[in-house]
């Protein structure tokens, strides 16, 4: 599985989505880049109007923060500190290309989900990409939107939840001593909660959760680096270094060749912010409303959660000095508690568990979305499996998942990915002229 992984990601997979990412920032004449500021901020203005729920659409608000708990979780602690041991530092460099890039494959797929949806809103599809995949490409659709939809209800129960589940409970294990059989329990009993109560439940406690687990999160890391400005001046400077360099080991010899740096940086990457593997539309896409407001609001997601949260993970890894020695989320609750003390590591692991639970639960509505469209009907059923499925996450060997996680985000990309970039290129005039009108309505 591992050798698997790393044959498809290694280098093909990893140019490709540098390939892609710089065409549709071309198409679209960097749109992504330019008119997210205005839709977060116009969002937080609105955020005490009653707007949020139409029947069965998701209001943007709503839909924002439920999108930011799905991507900031376990790939921004453990994720981040992996690409860092295997990668050196310059592998954070590469997590912002691939956010920055990111953005303009949220901002494509959620407009043509919103945009498909006022045309025929009345589909089962709704909200999700296989939607514009039947939608815009025909025939040939349909298969690539079956394909896409078992890619993700697969990675839903697999790999978003195990490695979530894992990484909690060697967390809470090495700080508490707590077995795994109760972790697993806990976790599971509490997802299986949650996921019962559908779609509105997921969305309610995201929402209420995913900033206040940000902030705290946020608040611990930058203590750290303000508390040491040259330390992470330095470390800073590592990332942009050895983002083109390799970094070297004893001795002179090369242990992190380019290459390697870019590949850990660009699939961690992806595995944290999720642009381009078609997770975008299933809250994002989720109303009948301005297709470009979604646009902008869905790139938005990435800048949250690599640019900022990501970042600050990084820094503190590499102004800790161990990111040599261990990987994984216990090199970053290490690294907090190499400055905080065991208050920094029971931060860590308090965020870390937040972080897990709210990406499990919203990768519960996209595998319930995707089970659906492939004609499953028993969904009280399906969602009591995907609870069972978190509580067997612990007991499980961790690298194998990892490797499944980068296998099927690969493939994702491949089967979602390109023919998005043929939905883009042959519509770019109707995109470009809405995104353009959305930007003079906010100007004016």
């Amino acid at each position: 599985m591992e050798a698997l992984a790393s044959w498809l990601w290694n280098p093909f997979l990893a140019f490709i989505y540098l390939e892609v990412g710089v065409l549709f920032l071309i198409i679209t004449r960097g749109a992504a880049l330019r008119g997210v500021f205005d839709e977060v901020c116009a969002v937080w203005r609105d955020r005490h109007k009653n707007v949020e729920q139409i029947g069965g659409e998701v209001g943007h608000r709503h839909a924002f923060l439920a999108a930011l708990a799905a991507s900031v979780g376990v790939g921004n602690l453990a994720g981040v500190g992996t690409a860092i041991h295997l990668g050196g530092p310059g592998a954070l460099f590469w997590m912002w290309v691939s956010a920055l890039l990111g953005m303009s494959f949220r901002m494509n797929s959620a407009f043509w989900a919103v945009k498909m949806a006022r045309r025929e809103g009345d589909s089962d599809l709704f909200a999700t990409p296989m939607f514009y995949m039947v939608g815009l490409l025909g025939q040939n659709g349909k298969w690539l939107a079956s394909a896409l939809a078992l890619l993700l209800m697969v990675k839903g129960m697999v790999t978003a939840n195990l490695i979530q589940a894992n990484s909690v409970a060697h967390a809470i294990s090495g700080e508490t001593g707590m077995s795994n059989a109760v972790v697993a329990v806990l976790l599971g009993t509490a997802v299986a909660f949650v996921v019962i109560g559908g779609y509105r439940s997921i969305l309610r406690v995201s929402s209420v959760v995913a900033p206040w687990m940000i902030l705290g999160y946020m608040l611990g890391g930058w203590a750290i680096l303000l508390s040491s400005p040259a330390n992470t001046l330095e470390a800073l400077g590592s990332v942009f270094y050895y983002a083109f360099e390799p970094y070297s080991i004893a001795g002179g010899v090369a242990g992190y060749a380019v290459l390697e740096t870019l590949q850990y940086g660009i699939s961690r990457g992806i595995f944290s912010h999720g642009s381009g593997i078609g997770v975008t539309p299933f809250w994002q896409g989720a109303n009948r409303g301005d297709p470009s407001r979604s646009a902008y609001l869905a790139a938005a997601v990435p800048v949250a959660d690599t640019l900022i949260v990501c970042t600050t993970t990084g820094l503190v890894v590499l102004t800790a000095g161990n990111w040599l020695d261990t990987t994984g989320a216990y090199l970053t609750v290490t690294a907090f508690g190499h400055v905080l003390g065991n208050g920094g590591r029971v931060l860590v692991t308090a965020c870390l568990v937040l972080f897990a639970f709210t990406t499990i639960i919203n990768w519960a509505h996209f595998s319930e979305r995707c089970f659906q469209s492939l004609g499953g009907v028993d969904v009280d059923r399906f969602r009591l499996f995907f609870a069972a499925v978190t509580f067997v996450g612990p007991f499980l060997p961790l690298r194998p998942l990892w490797s499944l996680g980068d296998l099927l985000i690969g493939l994702m990309l491949i089967v979602h990915l390109l023919p998005l970039t043929y939905i883009v290129i042959r519509h770019t005039r109707v995109m470009c002229r809405d995104l353009l009108a959305r930007k003079r309505d906010q100007l004016f």
